[in-house]
């Protein structure tokens, strides 16, 4: 609304008037008073109920979406890492593993609203549990202009126990955090580059002490340990080795403010997992998934896993003494390779 008020009539400036005031100004120096600006209006740009609109026509398409021409449909709905995301889990489903294609019902449990009035718009929702995972999922929405639709553009699976941060009411709205922030610990650009460092190499990475353990660590150190603990099963001399190596990818983070100050991040990231072991050993996947990718590959001593991965992490403020805390996560194999 413009709030300018309109100049005042010509009839109003008499000559009289202005003899008068030109006496007054000469006679004081009192000030004049200063117009006070209205207060902005701070509220949500996407109401409740157009946000749960929102949930039901993505969820409706992500969950028709079967095989070739479901991947295709999926743009209508979906962007970014959620699209190839979803893309890869309809890979490793027409693979042999029909388990790997999860329903994603996007019931709100938890709307987080945007509050700007311009383009592009982002908005949350953490969702009811799914009756087919242990934990429920948070999404990330994005409309990049006015004519565009909202789409899904990243979701991840809460950890298990997690505390989520505190956000303003779904009807005030809450304000999208600029890449490069610096009212918190780590900015979002750099609170990803920095984690996938202590993905890739745990504790022995330079910013380990940012960053709280967590279930992704130790998920990764889990795998590689029973990898190897394999590999001595078939010879207790057998020498074996297991990496990982994460990076961002080229897709800009998402962040939003939270009630306390910090800011929620959603960040996509690739992974590869690489096995290897002496020659003449015949290494071979042991997860579904993988092995619905893997086919009928001969095994050799070398096996690589590259992952789609979205992240979700809590970044206090930059005053706050508290490191920074995975709030869930999602993986998707893409490829398998013995070389």
């Amino acid at each position: 609304m413009n709030s300018r008020r309109p100049p005042f009539p010509r009839s109003w400036l008499v000559p009289g008037a202005l003899v008068v005031t030109s006496l007054l100004l000469t006679g004081c120096t009192t000030e004049l008073p200063v117009p006070v600006a209205d207060a902005p209006v701070v509220a949500a740009v996407v109401s409740e109920t157009q946000e749960r609109k929102i949930l039901e026509r993505v969820t409706a398409v992500v969950d028709g979406a079967k095989g070739d021409e479901g991947a295709q449909a999926l743009e209508e709905r979906l962007s970014g890492p959620a699209l190839e995301l979803r893309r890869a889990e309809l890979r490793v489903a027409a693979a042999g593993n029909d388990k790997a294609l999860t329903g994603l019902s996007l019931t709100g449990r938890q709307l987080i609203l945007p509050s700007e009035q311009g383009w592009p718009r982002n908005s949350f929702v953490i969702t009811e549990q799914p009756p087919n995972k242990a934990t429920p999922a948070l999404a990330a929405f994005e409309q990049p202009s006015a004519r565009d639709q909202y789409k899904m553009w990243g979701f991840v699976y809460l950890t298990p126990g997690v505390t989520m941060p505190q956000f303003a009411d779904a009807k005030l709205g809450s304000p999208a955090v600029p890449a490069d922030d610096t009212s918190l610990k780590i900015s979002p650009q750099d609170v990803a580059q920095q984690y996938a460092s202590v993905l890739s190499i745990d504790d022995r990475s330079k910013y380990a002490e940012n960053f709280g353990d967590d279930t992704l660590r130790q998920h990764l150190r889990e795998t590689g340990e029973s990898y190897l603990a394999a590999i001595k099963k078939e010879d207790k001399g057998a020498k074996g080795t297991f990496e990982v190596g994460y990076e961002p990818t080229k897709d800009p983070v998402k962040a939003v403010r939270t009630a306390d100050g910090g800011a929620v991040v959603l960040a996509a990231l690739m992974s590869q997992e690489t096995l290897e072991a002496e020659k003449g050993w015949r290494l071979t996947p042991s997860t579904p998934s993988a092995k619905a990718l893997w086919g009928n590959a001969k095994g050799t001593e070398v096996m690589k896993v590259v992952y789609r991965d979205i992240v979700a992490l809590y970044v206090p403020p930059a005053d706050s003494p508290d490191q920074v805390a995975l709030l869930g996560f999602h993986r998707v194999p893409v490829s398998v390779s013995n070389k």
